[in-house]
């Protein structure tokens, strides 16, 4: 029965979980060709180096990276609109129009020069503004679509893979975006990349098409009021406490530590662009080598015990940035060990956060507000974290000189602010109120039995 079958006739028929572990390769290979268009495109660091080389201010930089989380605001507005029409359809349709949109950020280099950076950043705000709306509406269908499609009791695992294939993917192309940036001359060697990831792109999106469930909602769910249903998911009081240590640790990883990351190992270390993306690579590999064991263990041990643990790792990482050398015969080396170190415990984090928010938060039955609530909030304090950190580093840009073997300078008060968000997570990952999650025995892995 097809979704559009089952909004007529009824609901659709449930996926086994048989169902569900013969199709997950697609949702892999999904997720490994969209890691690609992501590394080259606005999600990783081509993009920040491709901004700073047509002259953005930092101030600017934040504010079009604020865009991308803000817009998930609208998540709690139009969450059963598509679940009426299907998260499946919705995200195919969003998901592969977002892709084209990107495309336009292969102009930005021709504006620079007939326009001025002037225009060029409204032509940019105006590109990712309408990239980030179309991102908003196709990942409020992507949380529940894949609560529905991976069986709780392989989650861990399930995000333990996903996680080794999207970087295994990453890594490739950024191998490929450092040899590029070491052999083409001027902005052409960004725009090769952005084009080669808007390919990748849509590559994706065909991928996704045999992936199972998404149907359209029917019955009294799809007909009862979504803000009483969004009072309701508020109402929880573990759901709250989960939002606040979430909030917690994305601003602190993603906007304080991550965002400008590039920018102040090319600037402040100064290592060249190529290196800066060899870096990255880096992060990857180690990652690669503890997916795997972090998805297993998530399952084993429980959600909470494997984010707490690589939490309390990654307080040291922005410690360590403070004092590594600057200009030094041993800034690349200590800068290799501090990203790999990051790259092996961020996928801690984020499979034990991922698998505590699908497995024991949210309630399977009422997956669409807790997911749109969840998005909507992550978007807000993700937004406010570039502009904060961009405006900062504006703010603070002649700040130098050094105190002991502590560097000053415009990054130092973003690094602190991250060891002290990242403690205030671990707390409030322990004040989380626990709650028992009845799991079934785990279907056999992909390709076996």
């Amino acid at each position: 029965m097809t979704g559009s079958q089952g909004a007529r006739h009824g609901p659709a028929a449930p996926i086994t979980d048989r169902q569900k572990m013969r199709l997950l390769p697609w949702a892999y290979t999904h997720s490994a060709l969209n890691s690609v268009f992501s590394a080259l495109t606005l999600f990783g660091p081509v993009f920040i180096l491709f901004l700073d080389e047509l002259g953005m201010p930092k101030a600017r930089i934040g504010l079009v990276l604020s865009l991308l989380p803000f817009s998930g605001l609208l998540a709690p507005c139009i969450a059963g609109a598509v679940a009426r029409l299907g998260v499946k359809r919705v995200f195919i349709v969003c998901w592969g129009l977002r892709k084209v949109v990107a495309a336009v950020l292969l102009v930005l280099p021709w504006c620079v020069q007939r326009r001025g950076v002037d225009a060029a950043f409204l032509l940019l705000a105006a590109t990712v503004a309408a990239f980030a709306l179309l991102r908003a509406v196709a990942e409020t269908a992507w949380y529940p679509w894949f609560h529905e499609v991976v069986p709780l009791s392989y989650r861990g695992r399930f995000n333990g893979i996903n996680n080794f294939v999207t970087m295994l993917a990453s890594s490739v192309a950024l191998v490929g975006s450092s040899w590029v940036l070491a052999h083409v001359q001027g902005l052409e060697r960004f725009t090769w990349l952005i084009g080669i990831g808007v390919v990748f792109g849509l590559l994706c999106v065909l991928a996704a098409l045999p992936i199972p469930g998404g149907a359209p909602l029917a019955g009294s769910r799809a007909d009862s009021p979504v803000p009483g249903r969004m009072r309701q998911a508020m109402a929880d009081r573990r759901f709250r406490w989960y939002l606040v240590y979430a909030a917690l640790a994305i601003v602190a990883l993603n906007s304080m530590l991550m965002a400008f990351l590039p920018l102040f190992l090319k600037q402040q270390v100064r290592l060249s662009e190529r290196q800066v993306i060899l870096l990255q690579i880096a992060a990857y590999v180690t990652g690669l080598l503890s997916s795997q064991a972090w998805g297993s263990a998530a399952d084993q041990r429980g959600s909470r015990a494997v984010s707490g643990t690589a939490l309390g790792g990654l307080t040291l990482i922005p410690l360590l940035w403070t004092v590594i050398p600057r200009a030094h015969p041993w800034s690349l080396p200590l800068a290799v060990a501090i990203t790999a170190g990051a790259g092996l415990l961020l996928p801690g984090w984020w499979i034990g956060d991922q698998r505590l928010l699908y497995v024991e938060i949210v309630p399977r039955d009422r997956r669409t507000e807790y997911m749109a609530l969840y998005y909507a909030w992550i978007g807000l304090v993700g937004g406010c974290g570039p502009l904060l950190a961009g405006w900062l580093l504006d703010r603070l840009r002649n700040l130098s000189g050094t105190w002991g073997i502590v560097s000053l300078d415009p990054y130092l008060p973003l690094f602190v602010l991250a060891v002290v968000l990242l403690a205030l997570a671990q707390l409030a990952l322990r004040r989380l109120p626990n709650a028992t999650a009845a799991a079934a025995p785990a279907p056999a892995p992909p390709g076996r039995g």
